[in-house]
């Protein structure tokens, strides 16, 4: 009897291993098809499943100066103000993140996501990545999408976002052609970048000795300070910076960035291996032009509504270089958002707060008549740690 029912428990075990296995074996599958699966996005449906009369919702791919390049375009209303997105990296798409955690703001205004040469889709796995790369080529890129924008959507301006290496992107074209720009957001600003990388450094190697971290000390003593001689150096720095709280200041390690993009139908296998593989190309090619070019000093006036977004934990780009230059600039109206509690992403980190500023303050700025006489305006706003 005793025998019959130790043989009938391993065989109930052994069905649930073999059923367990068969999860994962399908898990696996799912994933995988999921990965190689084209991207899509979905459209807009009212509360009967119908689409929603002038809304729009497509993912194309649009020959941008000779490159195939991927822009999603959602909008719950195409007559809302267009904003276009600028990631940073150069070559760190945020589209299915942004998708995920900023996607409130498609029902204020229609959304164009653009991954930019050598980022997410616009990326060409296993392709070697080009022998030269000029801002100026990025800029150029930036002119064909915001016309084909204005056209597509029958606008005249639009809002442009940029984060990090975006926010240069953004001022370059926003003060070379302010007849098509709304609004411009910068979301930590790059001003002096040898100044920022000099300040970054320096906190990463002071908390490296606080916490005691011999490993991280080691390191960032054999690449010295910048400017730095190794195309690969300020990525050294970069992942220290990062544990030590620099970038972030809540959990937004590429992991978790890359767990938040898989729910994202615009995300598959192409935008892992941009994140994992060549997200650091677009960064090497530019980084000596991005160093020589210093808007803090070259780019102060501006004929548009201008906003600046930072976390207090910005040691990337630099909270304080960023405030110190919203000072110095002028502007019809201007102002400037801090995140008491996030880092260098603050849009991520706390995303209902910066979506609810978009709504509530760019856009009035956008759609007001900027030809109308008005006194300059400046604001400055702080977000506490009780209002994530």
């Amino acid at each position: 009897m005793a025998k019959r029912a130790s043989a009938s428990w391993l065989g109930v075990i052994g069905r649930i291993l073999l059923a367990g296995v068969a999860l994962l074996v399908l898990a696996l599958a799912v994933l995988a098809a999921r990965m190689l699966w084209p991207i899509s996005t979905p459209p807009f449906r009212d509360a009967h499943g119908a689409p929603v009369p002038g809304s729009i919702a497509v993912a194309e791919r649009w020959r941008v100066n000779g490159v195939e390049e991927s822009v999603i375009i959602r909008g719950r209303d195409r007559r809302n103000p267009p904003l276009i997105w600028l990631h940073g990296g150069p070559g760190s798409s945020e589209t299915p993140v942004l998708r995920v955690l900023n996607g409130a703001l498609e029902d204020h205004f229609t959304v164009v996501y653009w991954d930019q040469r050598l980022a997410g889709q616009t990326l060409v796995p296993f392709a070697p990545p080009p022998s030269s790369l000029t801002v100026g080529q990025m800029v150029s890129d930036l002119e064909v999408v915001v016309d084909r924008v204005r056209a597509r959507l029958g606008q005249d301006r639009v809002v442009l976002v940029g984060h990090s290496w975006g926010t240069m992107l953004g001022v370059l074209y926003a003060s070379r052609h302010p007849d098509k720009v709304a609004a411009y957001v910068g979301i930590g600003q790059m001003t002096d970048k040898p100044r920022a990388e000099a300040l970054s450094y320096a906190y990463t190697l002071d908390q490296a000795r606080r916490a005691g971290d011999a490993k991280a000390v080691a390191d960032l003593t054999r690449i010295g300070p910048p400017p730095y001689k190794g195309r690969q150096d300020i990525f050294v720095e970069r992942v220290w910076l990062d544990r030590f709280g620099g970038v972030s200041y809540a959990d937004m390690s590429l992991p978790r960035l890359m767990w938040i993009a898989a729910r994202a139908s615009e995300a598959n296998g192409r935008d892992v291996y941009a994140n994992l593989f060549a997200g650091s190309a677009g960064t090497a090619l530019l980084e000596r032009e991005m160093e020589s070019t210093n808007l803090d000093r070259s780019y102060t006036r501006f004929a548009m509504p201008v906003f600046l977004v930072d976390g207090r934990h910005d040691y990337v780009t630099g909270a304080v270089l960023a405030h110190a230059y919203f000072e110095r600039i002028s502007a019809p109206q201007k102002g400037f958002l801090l995140f008491h509690c996030a880092g260098h992403n603050a849009h991520l980190e706390q995303p209902a707060q910066f979506n609810a500023w978009m709504t509530n303050v760019v856009r009035p700025a956008a759609l007001a008549d900027q030809s109308a006489p008005e006194r300059a305006r400046s604001t400055d706003t702080v977000v506490g740690c009780g209002s994530r």
